[in-house]
Formats: C-alpha cells, structure tokens, sequence
C-alpha cells in the first residue's frame, strides 16, 4: 500500500508514527507525501489544549477531503477523548492512547471486512508500556527516542494524566539496544522523550532504577556518540544523581528545558505543582554552579484562573531573575475534567492574550540576552537542514542555539566548530 502518516503535537507522538512507518516500510509497503495518493492514512492526534483539538480534527476532515478512499487510522490524545466525532468525520479505525501495536492488524481487519474498528481503552490508568519496535528515520541527525509514557501528577489544568494513562516506563535494555542501533546507522545526537520522563524508573522493580541510571549507562555503553539531549525534566526531579550527570557527562547537552508553568507561588499552589518559585530558583543555581553556560527554556501559563495582576507581575519578574534562555508561552486553555475548568475567576480572553503578549516580548529579549553571550566563541554545531538556493546550513549547538553556515553542500549530520556571532545567528 502507498501510505501517508501525519502527527501533530509532542515528540512522543512523533516517535510513535516513526515506529509504525518503520513496520510499514519493512513489510513491503511505500510512503507518499501525497495525501491524495495515499490508500492508508495515519494520524497521531494531540489534545492539549483546545486549539491542538481543533487541529487534530481538522487533520482527520482534510485528508478525508483529499483522500475520500483511502483507510484513515486515527490514535492518540484527541482521539482517546473524542472517540465518536473521530469516527463521524471520517476515521475507520480509531484506537487511543493505548494498543497502538495493534493499529496495523486493525487496518488489515478493516481491508478484509469494511467494518469500522474502535479500540479505546476504558482503563488507560492501568497499562503497562508498549513496545513499538524501533522507530524509522529519513536523516542522520539527530533521532528521538521515547523511553516512558503517561503521567500521575494531575496538574490541576491537564488532561494528559487521563488521556495518556498512568506513568510507565520502558524497559531499559530495550532501552539501551535502540540507542546501540541509532549510533550504528549514525545518528550523533539522541532526545530522550517521553510524557514525564524524570518519572522513569518509579514503576520498575523497587524503583531505585531512575533516569540518570539510564542515561549514564548509555554514555557509558556508546563512548562515540557525541550527544544525549534531554527534552523535558521537572525541576522537583532535578537530583544528587542528576546533577552528577550533568557534571561527569559532557555528552549530556548543555540545554534542559524544565517546566515552570508560573512565576507566582500562589499561582503555582492553585496549579497543584509540586515546588514553589524558591525551589525552583535553587534547583537553576545548582545546575548552574555545574554548567554555567546551560540554556535553561521553560513554559509558562498565562491567564490561570484566578491570576490577579500582582501575581502576574510576580510572574514576570521570576522570569526575568531565572534568566531563561527562551519560554515557550501558552494562553490558558479550560480542559473539561480538569480542576481548573471549574475554578472561579477565569480570565477573560483579552486580558489572557495582553499577558501573552508581554511574557513573549520578555522571552524575546531574554533569548538576545543569552545569545548575546556567545558570540564570538566558539560553538559545536551539528547540521540538520539545508537551503541548497541560498547555500546555507543549518544546525544546532550543544546549547541549542540555531546556525547557519555558507556550504555549497549539505552537511546534514556533520559536527563542525563554529564561531558564533550575530552574523550566522539563525534563530
């Protein structure tokens, strides 16, 4: 079959399509990027907020346009919570957040009968994790691996812990041969991903296995493998063993990005965090007394309910005094069944967006301010991308810094020492 895959939202669904293309791929079966000529299409769905919702369903309603007879396959957060709207606008398969290995024998159910299939798990909180295979890539770049999935914290404004179950992790020697086998094929810099992946290893034997284990066994096992990036890490799992990580590893990337959410406390009790913004600030000071240059990005909410204008200035401020290397802002977004969806004083749009506004324009001049630091000194820069009109490539330093370089070819997956200055900044 010519089959086209489409994901939206988070690392982890991305490396869940990559898994399934890889099986389809290895049973005989070719890709498209033509979603008209597609025969069989997946689509790994996200519902963070509302606005991923939207843009999931309106994913399923264009290549049902585009592809009116081709087998839709439709999995992942939207449609674990949407199961019946996926099917009315066009899925013939749809499954969730779970049993995505069965997504391919499901479609070949549906060749032999033409009847729709649903599987969507109605105990999602008590899965164990899924082993997908390895994931297929098209590059020698950089590869993401999935290690963990679901989560337990229930912040008060999130729906993931129900729509992707509870925290579990994957099997480290699993683990560890995957990661053996992207060094082989070339990759030179692995992302470790997952939904919440400082809780790796809490669901393994007697829970002593945690993530810093993982990851120093695998520096340890692939002594060529220039790169381990981290994606995501809460600061309340910021550990004596991480820390020491950080210090012994170099291979660990000089950039974590460790959710904030807000820079009030009171803010962050009504979110149901685990941390105020003073253990937050001490958690960036000891890793800064490791690896001084780090870039520490961040999220922030704006518009919790509740946020009154001090709080929100307690917010900027914080951000400020974190030095965050970049913040990536979202508007809050009311899920229903989450805590916050029911809390009174919700903020009315305009204001959310005129906060959205002022935190972006911080996030803009503390990025300057971080890149500014570097220029002139030099930068490890591994190629990804190439503009063969304008012959530049483009890559990213250890610390994530985006540059770009005149080369009359591509260097896609080369690690080359660069001068960093305001002239090849590409960010």
């Amino acid at each position: 079959m010519r089959f086209y895959v489409s994901g939206l939202g988070c690392k982890v669904n991305f490396y869940e399509l990559g898994a399934l293309r890889e099986a389809l791929l290895a049973a005989g079966n070719r890709e498209t990027r033509k979603i008209a000529e597609a025969e069989l299409a997946i689509v790994n769905t996200c519902s963070v907020t509302a606005t991923a919702d939207q843009k999931s369903r309106q994913r399923v309603r264009r290549i049902r346009r585009l592809a009116p007879h081709a087998v839709i396959a439709v999995m992942g957060c939207w449609s674990e919570l949407h199961v019946h709207e996926a099917r009315q606008i066009g899925a013939d398969v749809v499954i969730g957040t779970a049993h995505r290995s069965k997504l391919l024998s499901y479609v070949a159910a549906f060749l032999k009968d033409r009847e729709p299939i649903i599987d969507v798990s109605s105990s999602v909180r008590h899965e164990r994790y899924e082993e997908l295979g390895p994931m297929a890539y098209e590059t020698n770049a950089r590869a993401y691996l999935k290690i963990q999935d679901g989560c337990d914290n229930f912040c008060a404004y999130c729906l993931i812990p129900t729509l992707r179950g509870n925290s579990r992790s994957r099997d480290p020697l699993a683990v560890r041969k995957e990661i053996r086998r992207m060094v082989e094929r070339g990759y030179k810099e692995i992302v470790i991903a997952g939904i919440h992946i400082g809780g790796y290893g809490k669901d393994l034997g007697d829970g002593s296995y945690r993530l810093p284990d993982l990851l120093r066994e695998a520096i340890d096992d692939n002594p060529g493998l220039p790169r381990l990036r981290v994606s995501s890490i809460e600061d309340t799992e910021i550990s004596d063993a991480f820390l020491s990580l950080l210090r012994d590893k170099a291979a660990v990337c000089d950039h974590l990005h460790i959710p904030l959410q807000s820079g009030s406390s009171s803010v962050l009790r009504r979110m149901k965090r685990k941390y105020d913004t003073d253990f937050f600030l001490r958690k960036l000071k000891e890793i800064r007394s490791i690896r001084p240059d780090i870039a520490i990005t961040t999220d922030v909410i704006a518009g919790f309910p509740g946020e009154s204008d001090e709080e929100w200035k307690e917010c900027l401020s914080f951000c400020e005094k974190a030095r965050f290397a970049e913040i990536h802002v979202f508007p809050f977004s009311s899920r229903q069944g989450t805590a916050a969806a029911a809390m009174k004083d919700q903020i009315d749009p305009v204001r959310k967006q005129r906060r959205v506004q002022e935190l972006l324009a911080l996030s803009k001049k503390l990025r300057h301010e971080y890149e500014e630091r570097f220029y002139g000194r030099n930068l490890s820069v591994l190629y990804e991308d190439y503009d063969a009109e304008r012959k530049l490539a483009y890559g990213h330093s250890s610390n994530y810094l985006y540059v770009k370089s005149v080369s009359p070819v591509p260097l896609h997956g080369r690690i080359r020492e660069v001068v960093y200055s305001r002239e090849n900044a590409a960010d």
